[in-house]
C-alpha cells in the first residue's frame, strides 16, 4: 500500500442535484480525490452537474444503463471493470445521502486506513439522522441543519444497522456489494474484517448489519436518508435505487427518520467544506447549474403537492413529525424485530408456479442454489412492510453465504 492511499469513491445518483456539491466537497475534505459516479434518467440537472464536474477534473461521470438487477447493482457491475477501479488500492461504495464521519485523528480516510494496517475490509456502521423538523427543502448545508441522530442502542435505538465498507481492491474481491464486498469462496477465511474501533469481526457475525457493536467511537456513516419533509416527496417520486419497485411511504419514513440524540461531530469539517464549495462555485457554469437544480426541485415539490397521493402523504408525515415520532424509542426487542418473516413461507413463494416458470421446474431450484437465490431475491419485491423486507433480505443473504461455502 502507498504511504498516502487515495481511495476511489463509487456512487450512483438520480435527481440529486441540490445535494451534490456539499457531498463532494465534504468527501474531498476528508481525503477522497477519485470519484466514479453513475447516473440514470435524471430530470433535475444532475447529469449536467456531474458532466461539468467531470470537465473540471473533480469526478468521473458515467451513464448507468440499468439492467434487471436495478440501478445500484447495475452500476456496481459496470464499476468493477472501470479503469479507475483497476488503478485503485482501496474502494468505498456509498450513496449521496451517506457521509463517512471519521472520529479518529484528523478525521480523514487516510487516518482510518493507517490505524488498521492489517485490515482488508473496514465496515463502518450507519447512523440515521431525522428530518430535524425541517419541512421545506433545505439549501445546503446539510451538515449544519441536520444534527438529530438516532438513539444509542442502549437508549432505545435500533439494534440492526447496516454498514458501508472501505476495502482493499485486489484479486480476492469477486464483486462489489451495496454494503460489503463479496469475496471468492476460496479466500473468505483469509480476509481480515476490522471494525473502525479495531475489533476483529468473525465469520459468524452479520458483517453487513451488526446488531449492537457499531464502533461509533472511531467512525460512523451519517445517513441523511429523508432530509427535509418536502425533499422526501421528491425522493418518493424518484423511487429507491436498490428496491426500485417499492413505493416509498410513511413506513419507510418511520424506519429511516430516526432521532433522539444530538450529534454535531461532523461539524468540525464545516469550515473546510464551505471553503471547498466556494471554490467549486467560482466556476460560473457550475454555479448556474446548481441554482437551476434547486429551482427544479422547488417546482417539482409544488407539482407533487397538487397530486392527492403526495399531499396526503405530506399531511401524514407532518402529523408524525408533530407527534415526535422520529424521537421514539424502539419498542421491540432484537429477537422480535423481524417483521414476522417466515423463511419456509418465503421459499414456498419462490417455488410457486409464477416464479418457477422463469427458471424451469421447481425441482431445478433445489439442484441449482444460484437459481434458488435469484428467485428468492425476486420474491422480495412484494414483501411489506419495510421491516419485513429487510429481515427477509438478511435471511436470503445468509442462505447465499451458506450455499457458497458448501462443497
Amino acid at each position: 500500500m502507498s504511504d498516502d492511499p487515495k481511495p476511489l469513491f463509487i456512487s450512483t445518483m438520480k435527481n440529486e442535484g441540490p445535494y451534490i456539491l456539499e457531498w463532494l466537497a465534504y468527501h474531498r475534505v476528508i481525503g477522497f480525490s477519485q470519484f466514479l459516479i453513475y447516473s440514470n434518467d435524471c430530470e433535475d440537472g444532475t447529469t449536467d452537474i456531474l458532466d461539468r464536474l467531470t470537465a473540471l477534473g473533480l469526478v468521473q461521470h458515467e451513464e448507468n444503463f440499468v439492467l434487471k438487477r436495478g440501478p445500484h447493482k447495475s452500476a456496481l457491475k459496470y464499476a468493477r471493470e472501470h479503469p479507475l477501479t483497476r488503478m485503485a488500492e482501496w474502494i468505498y461504495v456509498a450513496d449521496i445521502d451517506e457521509y463517512l464521519n471519521i472520529h479518529l485523528g484528523d478525521g480523514t480516510v487516510q487516518e482510518l486506513i493507517a490505524v488498521h494496517p492489517q485490515a482488508d475490509v473496514i465496515p463502518v456502521t450507519w447512523r440515521l439522522f431525522s428530518h430535524n423538523g425541517h419541512v421545506e427543502l433545505q439549501r445546503p448545508y446539510l451538515l449544519e441543519d441536520f444534527t438529530d441522530a438516532e438513539r444509542p442502542f442502549d437508549d432505545g435505538g435500533q439494534s440492526g444497522r447496516f454498514v458501508k465498507s472501505l476495502f482493499r481492491n485486489d484479486h480476492r474481491v469477486e464483486r462489489f456489494g451495496l454494503h460489503v464486498p463479496i469475496f471468492g469462496e476460496d479466500h473468505e477465511g483469509e480476509i481480515a474484517w476490522v471494525s473502525p474501533d479495531g475489533r476483529q469481526i468473525s465469520q459468524a457475525e452479520d458483517r453487513s448489519r451488526p446488531r449492537s457493536q457499531f464502533g461509533y467511537e472511531a467512525a460512523q456513516v451519517n445517513h441523511y436518508a429523508v432530509r427535509s419533509l418536502d425533499g422526501y416527496l421528491v425522493k418518493r417520486d424518484r423511487g429507491r435505487a436498490n428496491h426500485y419497485r417499492q413505493t416509498l411511504g410513511a413506513d419507510y419514513w418511520r424506519r429511516m427518520c430516526r432521532g433522539g440524540r444530538e450529534d454535531r461531530s461532523i461539524q468540525r469539517h464545516v469550515p473546510a467544506v464551505k471553503a471547498e464549495m466556494a471554490r467549486m462555485l467560482q466556476d460560473e457554469t457550475l454555479a448556474e447549474l446548481h441554482e437551476a437544480s434547486l429551482d427544479w426541485h422547488k417546482s417539482k415539490i409544488r407539482e407533487l403537492r397538487s397530486i392527492d397521493d403526495f399531499e396526503n402523504l405530506r399531511n401524514e408525515l407532518l402529523a408524525l413529525s408533530m407527534a415526535g415520532d422520529h424521537q421514539r424509542k424502539e419498542e421491540t426487542t432484537p429477537a422480535d424485530n423481524t417483521g414476522g418473516v417466515d423463511l419456509e413461507a418465503l421459499v414456498r413463494k419462490a417455488r410457486s408456479e409464477v416464479l418457477a416458470e422463469q427458471v424451469g421446474d421447481a425441482a431445478d431450484l433445489v439442484r441449482d442454489p444460484n437459481a434458488m437465490i435469484a428467485v428468492l431475491r425476486q420474491s422480495l419485491e412484494g414483501i411489506q412492510p419495510l421491516e419485513a423486507n429487510l429481515a427477509a433480505t438478511g435471511l436470503v443473504n445468509e442462505l447465499e453465504t451458506i450455499f457458497k461455502r458448501s462443497p
